[in-house]
């Protein structure tokens, strides 16, 4: 056997092995992923129990995936080899990755679901209320879809008053997120002068590819930043997206956001007929109330004047002068009585009852009342009162 040389095996090796595996399936767990390199590309190992494998991702493929790589997760790599002759190594380039089963829009919606609901973009408090009865809506939509026709038929059949401002955007393809996330957010710049009371950001139905651009960040941080209410109306009710779970209220179809956000005429008007009888019958008891108070009012008034008080006064003094009288009467009466006693106690206690009874009373010239023999002298002049009179005598 002739020998060869080191590159001449190497160059066999790779004229051998990259048509024999130019398009492969291989299954394996991401290892020492680091995430995409200053360039774009992704270099890491594709490995399993038994072996391992270097792996490159450009970077055209790597920003195709819509979900996010990591370390160890387990992908599907389609791909081809490619020896490197000059060191005998060999690659496996991908030129398609997918996780292991499931497919890879439904691990980014898993993935961006669970980054954004750790963030609180999905909490209830965040929620804006819709307007009650709002005069401008914007839509943000293909101008020549579905959606956008169901919107106005359905906003004009409920209320020709409201006005529809159609923004239009690319709502699928390379570069629809980006357009829908700079519409939403070039209608809130301009809300000072556009006056939106709410925006309808959506599209017709799809399938999850389709879809995907209202499942983007981008589109996502533009609704939860908005100021101004957003309704989502994306795809048919069994569709569900990033954009649904962070607008302020999900509507399942186009239509049903019109229904929800453009109340009817007719039942605006009927409303209003309503509220213009129960004003009239407010306005009607108020007035009966206030025309019974400002009557009660003038009789207090009327009651209150001089004439009035005067003549008050007048019967309070001609109550007070009777009520004097009869004071004055049964005070005297009761005197008169009191003093008829005490004159009966006084004469039974007089002495001159006593003197009629026999008795006298004997007096000195000095008119004291001689009570003992001892008091009087011989030639001292006396005087005696009896009943009838009185007697002067001479003690011898």
């Amino acid at each position: 056997m002739e020998p060869i040389s080191v590159t001449d095996l190497s160059n066999q090796i790779k004229r051998t092995l990259e048509p024999a595996f130019s398009n492969v399936a291989v299954t394996g767990e991401l290892g020492n992923y680091r995430g995409p390199h200053h360039s774009g590309h992704v270099y890491c190992n594709l490995k399993d129990a038994g072996a391992q494998v270097r792996l490159i991702i450009w970077r055209g493929t790597f920003e195709r995936l819509r979900f996010k790589l990591s370390d160890g997760l387990e992908v599907t790599i389609v791909g081809k080899i490619d020896v490197y002759a000059r060191r005998g190594e060999y690659s496996l380039v991908a030129t398609s990755v997918q996780p292991k089963g499931v497919g890879g829009l439904q691990l980014a919606f898993q993935q961006m679901y669970e980054r954004l609901e750790n963030e609180g973009l999905f909490d209830p408090q965040h929620k804006q209320p819709l307007p009650d009865y709002p005069q401008r809506i914007a839509v943000i939509t293909s101008p020549t879809g579905a959606a956008i026709r169901d919107i106005i038929t359905t906003a004009r059949r409920r209320n020709r008053l409201v006005e529809i401002l159609v923004y239009p955007a690319k709502v699928q393809g390379e570069g629809s997120a980006e357009q829908v996330a700079r519409a939403i957010r070039k209608l809130n710049a301009l809300n000072a002068s556009l006056h939106i009371d709410a925006m309808i950001v959506g599209r017709g139905g799809g399938s999850l590819e389709d879809l995907w651009a209202f499942n983007e960040e981008p589109v996502a941080r533009a609704i939860f930043e908005s100021e101004i209410p957003v309704v989502s109306a994306v795809g048919h009710e069994v569709d569900t997206t990033i954009a649904d779970l962070v607008a302020d209220y999900r509507a399942p179809t186009p239509t049903a956001a019109a229904e929800i956000l453009v109340p009817e005429l007719a039942g605006m008007v009927e409303l209003v007929t309503d509220y213009q009888l129960k004003l009239s019958r407010g306005l009607r008891h108020t007035l009966e109330l206030w025309r019974g108070r400002l009557e009660t009012m003038q009789e207090r008034i009327a009651a209150l004047g001089p004439l009035n008080q005067l003549r008050r006064e007048q019967q309070r003094l001609d109550y007070l002068l009777e009520g004097l009288k009869w004071n004055m009467h049964h005070r005297l009466k009761d005197h008169r009585e009191k003093l008829n006693s005490l004159g009966g106690h006084l004469e039974a206690l007089s002495p001159l009852k006593v003197l009629e009874r026999g008795y006298s009373i004997t007096r000195n010239a000095r008119g004291k009342v001689i009570k003992k023999a001892s008091e009087v002298k011989a030639g001292d002049t006396i005087k005696t009162k009896l009943a009838d009179g009185e007697v002067d005598s001479v003690v011898s």
